[in-house]
C-alpha cells in the first residue's frame, strides 16, 4: 500500500514509518517541524500545515495514497487549556481537511484517525476496564477536541459510505518520546543520574495513580494491522488490559538502572482531580485482528532508559 502519514516526524510517527517500510509499504509524510530523520530515511516529505486545505489537497492528489494514518495533533493538555482555539482548529478542522481531501481524490481509500484514551475522561473514575461502547466524558480541551473530530469523521463516513477507523490509544512510551510524559520524564532523570550530571534524587508528584501502559512498537503494530486489513468502521481501543501504578513503573526503571536513587515527594507536582486507575479493554481489536501486546514491559523500559543514557 501507499500510505500518507501525518505527524510523521513525531515520536510515534518515526517508529511507525520504520515499521511500514519493513513491511514493504510505500510511505509519504505530511507535516511541519523537524523532519530531518524522515529525509535521512528517504521519505518524501511535504511540509504542509493541515489547516491549509488547498495545499493538503494538492499533495494528496499528487501522491494518490491508498490511505492516511493521521497522527498529527495538538496533543499537549496544558497547551490546550492555554490555547483552546488552536487546539480545536488543528484537531478538528485539520482532521476534516484530511478527510475531505482523501475521499474526494480516492473514495476507496482508508482513513485511520489516531485518537486518545483521554476521550473517556470522567468515565474512567469508575475504575473499570473501559470499552468502546462506554460513554465518553472528556474533561479538557484536548480530549474534547479529539472526541469531536473522531465523531465528526465517523458520522461523515456513514453518510459518504467510506472507510474510516479511529483508535483510542492508551498510554504508550519508548525511545524518542519527549519529556513531559511520565516514563520519559523518569527515564531522562535516571539517565542524568547514571551519567553523573545530576544528584541521586528524583522529585515526584502523586505516584499512586495506575495507567494502562504500552510500548510504542505494540501500538505501531496495531495501527498497521488496522490499515492493512478491512475492519468495520468505528472506534478501537489500543490497550494492554492491565494497569500499573506510576510508583511501580518508577521502581522498575530504578531497578533496571542498578543505582540507588532517593525518591522525594513534591506536593507541587500533584494534579487535581486525578483519575486513579485508567485501564482499557481491547477485546474488540483482538476479535477483529488477533492483536495483543507482545513486548514485555521491562524490555520496553530498558530500551527507553538506554535511549536517554545514549542521548548526547
Amino acid at each position: 500500500m501507499k500510505i500518507l502519514v501525518t505527524g510523521a516526524g513525531g515520536f510515534v510517527g518515526k517508529h511507525l514509518i520504520k515499521e511500514l517500510l519493513k513491511r514493504n509499504h510505500k510511505v509519504v509524510a505530511l507535516g511541519i517541524g523537524d523532519n530531518s530523520a524522515l529525509y535521512e530515511m528517504g521519505i518524501p516529505v511535504y511540509e504542509t500545515n493541515i489547516l491549509d486545505f488547498n495545499t493538503v489537497y494538492k499533495n494528496i492528489q499528487k501522491e494518490q495514497p491508498d490511505g492516511v494514518i493521521h497522527l498529527a495533533a495538538q496533543s499537549n493538555v496544558g497547551v490546550s487549556w492555554d490555547k483552546p482555539q488552536i487546539t480545536v482548529s488543528v484537531n478538528i478542522e485539520g482532521t476534516l481537511n484530511l478527510y475531505k481531501a482523501l475521499f474526494e481524490i480516492n473514495p476507496d481509500g482508508k482513513f485511520l484517525n489516531i485518537g486518545s484514551s483521554d476521550e473517556y475522561g470522567l468515565t474512567a473514575k469508575k475504575e473499570i476496564s473501559l470499552t468502546e461502547e462506554m460513554e465518553c466524558k472528556p474533561q479538557n480541551p484536548y480530549s474534547i477536541s479529539k472526541f469531536c473530530s473522531e465523531q465528526m469523521i465517523l458520522q461523515l463516513a456513514k453518510k459518504d459510505n467510506v472507510n474510516v477507523v479511529s483508535t483510542r490509544s492508551f498510554n504508550h512510551f519508548g525511545p524518542g518520546q519527549m519529556k513531559g510524559f511520565v516514563i520519559s520524564d523518569f527515564a531522562s532523570q535516571i539517565a542524568e543520574i547514571k551519567k553523573g550530571v545530576k544528584e541521586n534524587k528524583i522529585y515526584v508528584g502523586d505516584l499512586s495513580p495506575a495507567r494502562d501502559f504500552l510500548y510504542v512498537d505494540d501500538v505501531v503494530d496495531a495501527y498497521i494491522l488496522l490499515m492493512e486489513n478491512r475492519v468495520v468502521n468505528g472506534v478501537y481501543n489500543i490497550s494492554s488490559g492491565k494497569s500499573y501504578t506510576i510508583e511501580l513503573m518508577l521502581n522498575k526503571l530504578i531497578e533496571i538502572s542498578n543505582i540507588d536513587i532517593e525518591i522525594l515527594i513534591d506536593k507541587k507536582k500533584f494534579r487535581p482531580a486525578e483519575v486513579k486507575n485508567f485501564i482499557g479493554n481491547s477485546d474488540k481489536l483482538f476479535k477483529a485482528l488477533k492483536w495483543k501486546p507482545k513486548v514485555d514491559l521491562n524490555e520496553g523500559l530498558k530500551k527507553t532508559l538506554s535511549f536517554w543514557i545514549d542521548k548526547k
